[in-house]
């Protein structure tokens, strides 16, 4: 190596002084300042050198942190100890001592921050700053001469020398000092904790770390002002008072003088023995009478050749020669003592272990010890190890050494040689595919190993060819190739990474450094092979982590399948890390974003997803890769997904209430603002996201769905009810306090709190003021309870605790429009005044609830399975309208429009103020779309609209069984029809009074007036009569004989009067479609918000048109017959004949007076059921006759 001279820096009053580890930083600390500059740019850069401030006094002591990013200062007498920023040159915090604060030091990993200062030594955590540990000893000595770390100990000099554990602060040594503690200036401790030293005025004291025991004293004449230790231990520097340095050697082992030429000394260094051999063969060529040391040397380097014969010759004359020189001695005035030749008698020994006289070999070396000087000694043992090693007895080699090791001191070279011989030991395990004892004696040899040179040491290497130089780096490398060998590749990495740092990459030698290289790619390439195979994502993790950290040339392929990885564990921010580094190493691939793509969207930021996604798709469009165009046909561009979901949008909450309240913020919204409202919610990005290569349009619906259900609200109307003009600008939730505004925000409250987005109130989501979205409403409201979520029921005047009864008796078990509100709601809960449970009923849905069952059938007198079973439409249409008949309204309109939903009336204007008259229209249109005449079966009062229908719906709240001709059962049809084929049987008559029956149009409306067909006959002049019931008419009628009408109209003023028999269905034994029963409806209800179905295409995505049928779309055309039972014509001719005796009601009609020249009719309402029965003697073709449509108005 060669010096460089960097700039000089002067700096007034310098203290202290303090360099980072990695040689980057230098500080020195002077007066209230502390200075700072770059080592390897100071001369260059401009901005060289700077100063932190530092307010509190002068520097006692500066350090840096091991990383070098962090520098802490003692600043002396005012007791604070100041950590910098290096890059930032900002303090990052002062921590407070108590005292003069003398020395200040990082801790080996850097993790915290020990301080002495004349009372206390305290301890902080470098991260945070709090104070882990206080320790109630303190040191006098500045420039941190006082104070050292070792491994997780404190060593403290105040007086005698005090070690701590420094994570609990207390004592665990003590080293007194032999004279003059007072005067203690410094410790300094071996780098591998061996041993201890410290100076007092004029003396070192050493001390065995193990042992406790003390290894010996150096004088010095000089007061001492510090020491120090090479990095190698083998040398000790005393800073005497006057500047004086003195440098002492600790080591006890001195090796023998060869005392050869240069040129010759340095091809034998470098291995060149041919040319070192012929070097000293022509030195010696060049005396009568050569020298005995080159004479030694030349024997040592044949025995290298392996010239075993002729190193021996050498060693013999270099015996000859130092007789010679014995004589020349002997003859001289002066007597000198000669001392035989120490490496004359190890090449000797070399070269009989080199052939195979191991023994005589041994003897050569002992002579040594029994002739030459007592410094050589230790060096001759060391030798001699090496030559029993070589000579194969391995284990006493290692044994000898060692003794050595532990009876000399200051015996690094010992360990180095010991470490030598684990490393030979562990090359020859490898040879042999022995891994796992080789990686043992590789870990020996790593632990043995010291940083240690001398001359001994050289000459050594010379004798035995043994290569110290770089060992650690040669057995860290060789331990690295043997946990690879063993598939132990993960350790491996890590201890070459140890090497690495220890040595720094940088300062490896050329062949290391190819190695090295070598070794990260061979490395990296199995540890990618062990993740893509590993069975667990951890270590799949784990080995692309190690792999990365050898810092292959291309790790991209590497980063994804970390990535990957990252995102199955759930570890998003690192899974988006490995994506941004893929895109920082390779901007114009599209597999960095389509992994950060994955990141973002596991990490929930959805819309960042989506631009990188957008990216990818752009970079393989870019792409001028044809493979990667190609693989880009796989995926699907986000405004695809977001049409598709729009179009889910569209289709889900088409058939829901068009106005809902937001439960969130309290705000009205229409449809578009709730379609808008769904894409502003992070599910919305969410599915644009991870829908990437397949539109998943179950899942779309589903979180569609999920969203748009809402629940609706059954109640009953009160004063001043908050209306939509109300609402439409402000939040519920800001409502002012009334009861009616407290009903509306407790039932929003509720519903979010349910975690439901939407709720619908009648009050405030219809614009009642809009005739037209009135109309839709009240058409609709049906199908929107049915494809709610669930119904909330509010019971006003059932307080709380609330009895069973109470349901029955509320008023809103008494509301017309509430009847539809429950059989619609496939989920209910009923709350009380107060907003509690009903009968604290806790269960998910109170509809199934045995109580509220058992109190709703007594309420309608209709079962729960029937009341479950009523669908919207035109089925079971007369047992609809006698469930309405017993509720109330506060309008005579709403009788027929809380109808119009349950009946799925779409045709039918809502026109407040018409009257009854509404009433007439609704059934109007459910008899022509329906052909049940049962609508017929009342009596009562009628109404305005057309005579044949009432006035009032209380006249269903009754049985229609009366009216109806009663079945006949299979066994007695069949007697009947037997009875009825004998020769007085007109069967031809019977067959045309069938077939004209059958063929007649069912009933219909055209405005108000209705065409009924019927058989209708005159009746004979009536007899009034009066009984206690009322006023009664009585007629003795060919065709039913004696007819008693009860009536409160005059019909002595009515002429002519006819009875009308409209149950033509009946009488020809069509299928039971308009019984008093409940039948399952034709009608699909809505699809639900709360209900899934099958996975629909994309023609069912895009198909707008399509919508549900109206009820209208289902109904019988007029001029079409219904349908009948299957049998012969004659039969079902017959079974009309035998239904013909058959008693039932009738209908009373007279003529109505309108100026028309065709013949108008209106039906006269009885107060009874008027009850008749064919008579025997009434022909066939007499019934015939009276067949016929009547225009009823």
């Amino acid at each position: 190596m060669v010096a460089k001279k960097a700039p000089n820096l002067t700096v007034t009053g310098v203290l202290c002084l303090a360099v980072s580890k990695d040689g980057r930083w230098i500080a020195a600390g002077a007066e209230n300042r502390v200075f700072v500059w770059n080592a390897e740019t100071y001369g260059q850069d401009s901005e060289q050198v700077w100063a932190l401030d530092d307010s509190y006094g002068d520097t006692s002591a500066l350090d840096f942190s091991p990383d070098g990013t962090r520098l802490v200062d003692a600043s002396g007498g005012h007791g604070t100890a100041i950590v910098w920023d290096v890059a930032l040159r900002q303090r990052v915090r002062t921590h407070k001592c108590d005292g003069i604060v003398n020395a200040a030091k990082y801790s080996p990993p850097g993790d915290r921050i020990a301080a002495a200062s004349s009372y206390s030594v305290q301890v902080w955590d470098s991260n945070d700053g709090h104070l882990l540990v206080y320790i109630p000893e303190g040191t006098t000595q500045q420039f941190n001469t006082g104070l050292l770390w070792f491994n997780n100990h404190l060593f403290v000099l105040f007086g005698s020398i005090f070690e701590f554990d420094a994570s609990t602060g207390s004592a665990v040594s003590e080293w007194p000092a032999p004279d003059a503690p007072d005067r203690t200036s410094c410790i300094v401790l071996s780098k591998y904790g061996e041993f201890i030293a410290y100076s007092t005025k004029s003396t070192i004291t050493f001390w065995d770390m193990l042992t406790h025991t003390q290894l010996g004293l150096i004088h010095h004449p000089q007061d001492i002002m510090s020491i120090a230790l090479s990095p190698d231990d083998s040398l000790l520097a005393i800073s005497g008072r006057g500047g004086k340095i003195t440098v002492k050697s600790l080591s006890p082992i001195t090796e023998p003088d060869l005392q050869i030429d240069d040129a010759a000394l340095d091809s034998w260094k470098h291995g060149q023995l041919a040319n070192a051999e012929a070097l000293l063969t022509a030195a010696i060529s060049r005396t009568q009478n050569p020298n005995h040391h080159v004479l030694a040397s030349r024997a040592l380097v044949r025995s290298r050749l392996q010239r075993w014969d002729a190193a021996l010759v050498d060693a013999e004359m270099v015996f000859i020669a130092l007789l010679y020189i014995l004589s020349l001695t002997l003859i001289s005035t002066k007597a000198i003592k000669i001392q035989p030749s120490v490496i004359g008698y190890i090449a000797k020994s070399a070269a009989l272990i080199g052939k195979g006289e191991r023994y005589k070999g041994y003897r050569a070396c002992d002579i040594a010890f029994e002739h030459f000087h007592s410094s050589h000694v230790s060096f001759l043992l060391l030798v001699k190890a090496i030559i029993v090693f070589m000579a194969g007895e391995h284990r006493d080699a290692i044994s000898r050494v060692d003794d050595l090791i532990a009876t000399v001191h200051f015996n690094a070279i010992c360990y180095v040689v010991q470490a030598y011989m684990y490393l030979l030991l562990g090359n020859m395990h490898m040879e042999t595919n022995d891994y796992e004892d080789a990686i043992q004696l590789f870990e020996r040899a790593r632990a043995q190993m010291r940083y240690y040179s001398s001359q001994s040491l050289f000459v050594i290497s010379l004798i035995s060819g043994w290569k110290f130089d770089d060992l650690d780096s040669t057995i860290q490398q060789r331990l690295c190739e043997s946990l690879h060998a063993a598939g132990r590749t993960k350790d491996a990495v890590e201890c070459f990474h140890q090497m690495s740092s220890e040595s720094g990459e940088t300062n490896l030698r050329v062949e290391h450094l190819e190695w090295a290289l070598d070794f990260r790619q061979r490395s990296s390439n199995k540890l990618e092979q062990l993740g893509d195979t590993a069975a667990e994502t951890h270590v799949a993790i784990s080995h692309y982590t190690t792999a990365l950290s050898l810092l292959p040339p291309f790790p991209q392929d590497i980063l994804i399948k970390r990535s990957k990885a990252f995102l199955e564990t759930g570890s998003w921010s690192q899974a988006l890390d490995d994506a941004n580094q893929v895109i920082t190493l390779d901007p114009l691939s599209p597999r960095g974003y389509e992994m950060k793509h994955g990141a973002l969207h596991k990490a929930g930021d959805y819309d960042n997803a989506i631009d990188a996604f957008e990216a990818m798709l752009s970079k393989i469009v870019e792409s001028p890769n044809p493979d990667v165009q190609q693989h880009g046909d796989q995926y699907i561009s986000p405004s695809s997904t977001r049409a598709t979901i729009r179009q889910v949008i569209h289709r889900t909450i088409r058939h829901s209430p068009c106005v809902l309240i937001n439960t969130t913020t309290g705000r009205l919204h229409d449809k578009a603002e709730q379609a808008s409202a769904f894409e502003a919610m992070p599910i919305f990005n969410e599915l644009v996201s991870s829908m990437t290569t397949r539109i998943d349009y179950v899942r779309i619906k589903h979180e569609v769905r999920q969203y748009f259900r809402y629940v609706m609200l059954s109640h009953k109307w009160e004063d001043n009810e908050p209306l939509l003009q109300q609402v439409i600008h402000i939040a519920v939730y800001d409502l002012d306090q009334s009861p009616t505004h407290d009903k509306l925000q407790m039932f929003c409250k509720i519903v979010r709190n349910a975690g439901f987005n939407w709720a619908w109130s009648d009050t405030c989501c219809i614009n009642k003021s809009d005739h037209f979205v009135l109309q839709e409403a009240l058409v609709a409201m049906f199908k929107w309870y049915q494809g709610s979520a669930m119904m909330i029921v509010f019971l006003r005047g059932v307080g709380s605790p609330s009895q069973r009864g109470a349901l029955v008796r509320s008023i809103w078990n008494t509301r017309a429009w509430t009847l539809q509100e429950y059989v619609a709601s496939k989920v209910i809960h009923f709350y009380t005044e107060d907003w509690t449970f009903y009968l604290e009923l806790e269960l998910p849905n109170h509809k199934e609830s045995p109580e509220v069952i058992s109190e709703m059938e007594e309420a309608t007198g209709v079962s729960a399975e029937q009341l479950m079973a009523l669908r919207p439409g035109l089925g079971s249409i007369r047992e609809k309208l006698r469930l309405a008949s017993t509720r109330q309204t506060t309008l005579v309109e709403d009788a027929a429009y809380s109808l119009l939903g349950i009946f799925s009336v779409t045709g039918i204007p809502a026109i407040y103020g018409e009257g009854e008259s509404s009433l007439g229209r609704l059934l109007a249109h459910v008899l022509a779309g329906s052909g049940d005449v049962s609508i017929l079966a009342w009596t009562g009062e009628s109404g305005s609209f057309n005579s044949c229908l009432p006035a009032h719906i209380t006249v269903f709240n009754g049985p229609v069984t009366s009216h109806l001709p009663p079945p006949i059962p299979d066994a007695e049809m069949d007697i009947m029809i037997t009875a009825l084929q004998t020769s007085s049987f007109d069967l031809d008559v019977a067959l045309r009074l069938y077939d004209r029956l059958n063929e007649l149009p069912p009933p219909r409306f055209a405005a108000s007036r209705m065409k009924l067909p019927c058989i209708a006959f005159q009746l004979p002049s009536l007899s009034p009569h009066r009984t206690r019931s009322g006023r009664v008419y009585r007629a003795n009628s060919n065709a039913f004989g004696m007819v008693e009408i009860k009536t409160r109209h005059d019909l002595s003023r009515m002429k002519p009067l006819y009875l009308v028999h409209p149950w033509l269905d009946t009488l020809l034994d069509r299928d039971d479609m308009h019984s008093g029963e409940f039948v399952a409806d034709d009608v699909t209800p809505p699809p639900s918000p709360t209900t899934d179905e099958e996975e629909i295409s994309d023609a069912d995505i895009n198909d707008d048109a399509s919508s549900l049928a109206e009820p209208e779309s289902s109904l019988r055309p007029a001029s079409v017959p219904m349908s009948v039972v299957p049998m012969d014509r004659e039969t079902r001719a017959r079974r009309l004949v035998a239904r013909l005796g058959q008693p039932s009601g009738a209908l009373l009609f007279t003529l109505a007076t309108t100026g028309r020249r065709a013949m108008d009719y209106r039906r006269v309402a009885a107060d009874g059921a008027i009850t008749v029965r064919f008579q025997e003697d009434v022909s066939l073709a007499g019934i015939l006759d009276n067949v016929r449509t009547l225009d009823v108005l």
